[in-house]
């Protein structure tokens, strides 16, 4: 069982899914080439611990790229065993509100017993720092253009004052000083709700690091206001999760961790302007403005090591594995409160989780397709999806040529698409406004009247052609979708081709349809552009200086093989200036 995060590497050692580097290793640019490479391979590489960054506390890197990995922070054999587990937590839960909604004293439920318990002291506080200093965390700088010293994807833990529960979310931080540190809340989210609403003026907030590493996976994971995390991790782990009192903020957070940031956020102060960083997109986030957590303390255990999450370039394969855990987590929870009628869902690598969508439903009365979509879009858990694709229940979504072959038969144009408007992440650069944009949904779904496209459709119903190209229909005329990509895209590199459709596009603003065919832009713009009301992101890769540093000192790494960066994909598509574009 494990319990710390010290048990989950002597797990990854027993496997050989961890690789150790003793070599000082600069945190600026040099860990996340390292860790780039690792994540290319296939399968996902394997982990690395960084024993020496120049601070008080390791660094591990690329824990869940792997299946493998994944399955052993679950502690369980197979995928579908987690499904399983998931679906129970799910059906318990509905269960349970059920009971207690229709009974006065509801009877006993499994889940019952996997409710947080609270305790005195725990590990994580075995050393606080008072007063805190954040320049003793290793905060990286992953890419070239970035402005600011960043982590990805904390879990980030808040008190719910109307369910005398907690929210866990996960965040990016941005440095500021010793003692604030910029955090980012996606529009429509849990904790930015419970901020916003509070009749307090400093709301308290913990992050926290390592411990489970169920804590990293599920604060990854949207899911339901009434749905309490830390009953899903005890639920999953058969076990309560043991809380404690931090030290100087009216707050708790789980015994276990190696690292906690305790502070508050002022919500009457105002935000501040946030510099460029490279993120989980491919993609610089440039400007916007992020709220100051004010830091009053730090605790953590002897020996805490610090589990970070490098974003990823815009090509890396071995996100299928993370993507497909959170898409069986969300598709449960849809399914049991939202819309029923869902069977499977998928959110494909290439799009950043969530911004793209292909659900399975069972389909029986006319408009259900319209009410899926909307209910989609609606919900806090599916808010940010800006790209959804509807299919037939029999459907394997995860099977692209099943997709695809759904969409030649079934799908037309001019009859079968409709948008929306909505919030979107902060971190979708083709939004007109930040936060804020254009949705689409492509009804793939068998229709009780024939389809009249051609038989003689490709087997990919969606093409991609060069922007610079006066025909495109030229030897395309059988698609039924014709996507425009930038001369230096490769178009026999479909993934390549598919990020940048997701990425680059607004649904409303970059796409029209003509003649039965449906055109998508998905070019790199301009501010001032049609609709363009914001500088655009130059993409996220390493530099070569960084690169060939790297190459110079790998075979002291003992880490293998040598291995190709995966940024010279990138390098190509990389355009004057720095995280933002020159126009």
């Amino acid at each position: 069982m494990i319990h710390y995060f010290d048990d989950f590497l002597k797990k990854l050692r027993q496997k050989d899914e961890l690789l150790t580097v003793n070599r000082f290793i600069e945190p600026n640019l040099e860990i996340a080439e390292i860790t780039d490479r690792q994540a290319s391979l296939p399968g996902g590489g394997k982990a690395l611990l960084f024993n020496n960054t120049g601070t008080d506390f390791p660094v591990i890197s690329n824990i869940f790229s792997s299946e493998n990995r994944i399955l052993m922070a679950f502690d369980m054999e197979s995928t579908d065993e987690i499904y399983t587990r998931i679906s129970g937590f799910y059906k318990a839960i509905a269960q349970n509100q059920a009971g207690n909604r229709f009974l006065r004293k509801p009877p006993f439920s499994e889940i019952t017993q996997y409710a947080p318990k609270t305790g005195n002291v725990g590990s994580c506080q075995e050393i606080a720092l008072f007063p805190p200093d954040l320049n003793r965390i290793p905060f990286l700088r992953n890419r070239p253009y970035d402005q600011a010293h960043s982590i990805h994807e904390v879990p980030l833990i808040i008190r719910n004052p109307y369910m005398n529960s907690y929210s866990i979310e996960s965040t990016r931080l941005l440095w500021h000083s010793k003692t604030t540190v910029q955090v980012r809340f996606e529009p429509d989210s849990q904790s930015a709700l419970l901020i916003n609403n509070s009749p307090q003026g400093r709301i308290p907030i913990a992050l926290f690091f390592g411990g489970d590493p169920l804590y990293t996976l599920t604060s990854m994971i949207p899911r339901s206001v009434d749905v309490d995390p830390l009953l899903l991790n005890g639920y999953l782990r058969k076990k309560p999760i043991i809380m404690v009192p931090c030290l100087s903020q009216p707050l708790e957070v789980p015994e276990n961790c190696d690292l906690v940031i305790e502070g508050y956020i002022d919500k009457n102060a105002q935000t501040v302007p946030s510099v460029a960083c490279g993120d989980n997109t491919g993609f610089y986030s440039i400007g916007g403005k992020e709220p100051l957590m004010h830091v009053t303390c730090i605790t953590h255990r002897k020996n805490a090591m610090l589990p970070m999450i490098v974003p990823s370039l815009g090509q890396i394969l071995s996100r299928r594995a993370l993507t497909r855990i959170i898409s069986a987590f969300v598709e449960t929870n849809m399914e049991q409160s939202v819309a029923p009628g869902v069977r499977q869902l998928c959110y494909p690598y290439f799009g950043r989780c969530g911004s793209a969508a292909i659900v399975a439903i069972k389909k029986f009365y006319p408009g259900q397709t319209h009410k899926t979509a909307h209910a989609f879009w609606g919900s806090g858990i599916t808010s940010l999806n800006k790209v959804l694709v509807l299919v037939d229940e029999h459907v394997d979504v995860y099977d692209r040529s099943q997709v695809n072959e759904c969409i030649r038969q079934h799908y037309n144009p001019s009859r079968d698409t409709f948008f929306g408007r909505g919030p979107l992440s902060l971190s979708d650069h083709a939004a007109p406004q930040r936060g804020f944009g254009g949705k689409i949904c492509l009804d793939a779904t068998a229709k009780s009247t024939a389809c009249t496209t051609s038989s003689s459709i490709p087997a990919e119903p969606y093409q991609f052609y060069h922007k610079s190209e006066k025909e495109p229909l030229k030897n395309r005329s059988e698609a039924l979708i014709l996507i425009s990509v930038d001369e230096e895209i490769d178009l026999n590199d479909r993934d390549m081709c598919l990020w940048m459709a997701i990425s680059q596009t607004d649904p409303i603003r970059d796409t029209r349809i003509e003649n039965g065919i449906l055109y998508v832009d998905a070019c790199t713009k301009k501010q001032g552009d049609r609709g363009v009301t914001k500088p655009w992101p130059n993409v996220c890769c390493s530099s070569m200086e960084t690169i060939q540093t790297v190459d110079s000192y790998w075979d002291r790494l003992k880490a293998g093989d040598p291995i190709t960066s995966p940024s010279y994909r990138i390098q190509a598509l990389l355009r004057k200036g720095k995280a933002q574009i020159m126009e």
